[in-house]
């Protein structure tokens, strides 16, 4: 089948076949019908040689005809068409507004009122302009006379929402898009998935070109532009040269990315993407507008009562994890001193980063008390988390209280209060659950009802209720996989470090709105993460917590012989340093190990760290008094 559809492609596109049927538009009636059926086969490719053909004057007879075609070979042929009326050749361009008036498709509205101020109209152009412009009105039941600039913003609108004819066909790889070069048509081929973001963008730079100053079009073709890379499998966030911008016929060599645009444009545009992408629950481009934010917005510039600033405060709802919490790190940099709303959901979404590498927590809720509790036993064998209850209020209330990030949601079918498809929407209603993954346990005889609650549902799988849990960890991973996410991971880990690294510099300050209490148990849970670099880092933010809990789990880290010689240096200087803070808040026990390691641990190194954090603490004589002591040798 592919080669048949390369055949057939390569039949449309051939140039001797266009023009053969071309020259038998001249011919009879019947063999006129056939030329245009076949050229209609050729669709866009035809219309290139037919605007070629109207310029020579040897075949001026022929022209009738060859016009009569050109509205026939259908909606492919618009595109092209709308770049011939860029034409210098009066009868070209009077001729081709005809054309798109009988064609019909709003798509080629802006380009007609764009042609209608040129000043080299001729009257009858003029005429077939505002003509095309009213059928096209009828047709479409859209008005469609509008400034230029506005007419360019509501058609790049529909390109990149790739709404109902401008959407490229999803049965072919490639798209064109066609440019009007010396009085030639040429196309440059990009693959369909990108080619409503390119031609958005395209439709975004005709209106800047109308009205400088339209800001609905610089922040649509930003939009477009994150969108594009995105989808050529470009990492949004980076501002480095990537070999994916080579399938984009479009781009030149060494073409900026994303970002440095969105980083030009300044924060207003910044905002007005990510509204964009809040709005549509776009990930990708909401990724690429805060990555702008955070390196070229201030407090002042990220938050405010203006209208246009409030998208970065709604990315901390939005359904997607990784969005809410460098959504939460850009506002945590900021430092913002003065209260905004939203401000309170930045400290628990960190903390929701600072568990992305860590243990997998996961709720169960089946009203079977002996599945309940073997699945439950099986999670945390496996050292998974588990809040396991009979019902899902009681589930979601241990979890609220007792986990940061909920790495998947597990229902059974015979649940009742609320029932399962019930329980599936109120889920999805709440941002933090919108996209977490949920296996449905389908029970004896219930099958049904996972049926029942799959209809419409993503990132939903039914298993037997008789899985075992590494079965549903595997379905989980799944459903994040294939929605752009997964469980653990070095990402995740860089997240979580980018979180510490944030709440270090709320810590440092001390006097900005955000309070970062919330995020206490998180960065005493992080202590005893692997990644030693994680560990080192949510330490010095516990030293400056003024936590009696986060100096003892220092402490604890510290003294522990299971921990390579490095973390605990790192963790008896954090000690230290929490000392200074917020003086002694260790058990007795604590100290008496503490002293002892400062005494005599037989690594020195280990031994004056120690014994650095002990003076820190500002023990009473007799701890101070020992070690001395210790050293007599009569």
């Amino acid at each position: 089948m592919d080669l048949i559809h390369e055949g057939e492609f390569r039949q449309r596109k051939s140039e001797s076949r266009i023009l053969d049927n071309i020259d038998k538009l001249s011919g009879s009636p019947q063999t006129e019908h056939n030329a245009i059926s076949r050229l209609r086969e050729s669709g866009e490719y035809a219309v290139p040689e037919l605007i070629v053909a109207l310029k020579d004057p040897s075949r001026e007879q022929a022209w009738p005809r060859m016009i009569r075609a050109l509205p026939k070979l259908g909606k492919q042929a618009v595109g092209p068409l709308v770049m011939a009326l860029g034409s210098t050749d009066p009868n070209v361009r009077r001729n081709v507004a005809w054309a798109l008036g009988e064609l019909g498709y709003p798509q080629a509205t802006p380009y007609l009122l764009k042609t209608l101020g040129a000043s080299d109209n001729l009257p009858e152009t003029k005429q077939n302009i505002l003509a095309a412009l009213e059928a096209i009105e009828q047709t479409s039941a859209r008005t469609q006379h509008a400034s230029v600039a506005d007419a360019f913003v509501r058609l790049a609108n529909d390109f990149y929402n790739e709404s109902g004819a401008l959407k490229a066909d999803p049965r072919v790889s490639t798209a064109n898009v066609w440019y009007l070069e010396d009085e030639s048509l040429v196309s440059k081929k990009v693959p369909t998935e990108i080619f409503g973001a390119v031609m958005a963008m395209r439709a975004c730079e005709e209106a800047l070109e109308a009205d400088p100053q339209n800001r609905h079009a610089i922040s649509l073709w930003l939009a477009a532009n994150i969108r594009r890379e995105a989808r050529l499998g470009m990492d949004v966030e980076s501002a480095e040269a990537d070999a994916g911008v080579d399938a984009d016929g479009t781009r030149g060599e060494d073409y900026p990315r994303s970002v440095y645009f969105s980083r030009a444009a300044g924060p207003m545009y910044c905002h007005l993407v990510l509204g964009r992408a809040v709005a549509d629950g776009d990930k990708d481009v909401a990724l690429g507008a805060i990555a702008a934010l955070d390196v070229v917005a201030g407090s002042r510039s990220l938050i405010g009562t203006e209208d246009y600033k409030q998208p970065l405060v709604s990315a901390l709802r939005f359904p997607d994890a990784e969005v809410r919490i460098k959504a939460a790190i850009a506002l945590a940099r900021a430092l913002p001193k003065k209260p905004f709303a939203g401000s309170d959901l930045v400290a628990p979404t960190l903390a929701e980063a600072l568990q992305l590498g860590g243990t997998t927590q996961i709720v169960l809720v089946d009203a079977d008390t002996g599945n309940l509790n073997r699945l439950a036993s099986e999670f945390r064998s496996g050292g998974a988390e588990v809040a396991a209850e009979l019902s899902l209020p009681a589930a979601l209330g241990r979890a609220r209280r007792e986990f940061q990030f909920i790495a998947g949601i597990v229902l059974s079918t015979n649940m009742a209060s609320p029932k399962l498809s019930e329980a599936i929407e109120t889920l999805r209603n709440e941002y933090r659950f919108a996209r977490t993954p949920i296996i449905i346990l389908s029970h004896d005889n219930e099958a049904y009802r996972a049926d029942e609650a799959l209809v419409g549902r993503h990132v939903v799988e039914a298993v037997e209720a008789k899985a075992s849990s590494p079965e549903i960890l595997k379905e989980i991973e799944d459903l994040l996989s294939e929605n752009g996410s997964e469980l653990g991971g070095s990402r995740d880990t860089s997240l979580a470090l980018r979180a510490a690294d944030a709440l270090k510099l709320l810590a440092i300050d001390g006097h900005t709105v955000i309070d970062i209490t919330p995020t206490i148990p998180s960065l005493i849970t992080d202590l005893a993460e692997d990644d030693e670099a994680l560990r080192v880092r949510v330490a010095q933010v516990l030293a400056m917590t003024s936590s009696a809990n986060g100096q003892r789990a220092i402490c604890e880290t510290a003294l522990s012989e299971d921990n390579p010689a490095s973390v605990r240096i790192s963790m008896f200087d954090a000690l230290a340093e929490a000392a200074k803070h917020q003086g002694n808040d260790l058990e007795s026990q604590q100290i008496e190990r503490l002293v002892k390691q400062a005494m005599d641990h037989k690594d020195l190194s280990l031994r004056t760290a120690a014994s650095q954090a002990l003076g820190a603490l500002n023990l009473k004589v007799s701890e101070a008094s020992e070690i001395i002591r210790s050293q007599h040798q009569g």
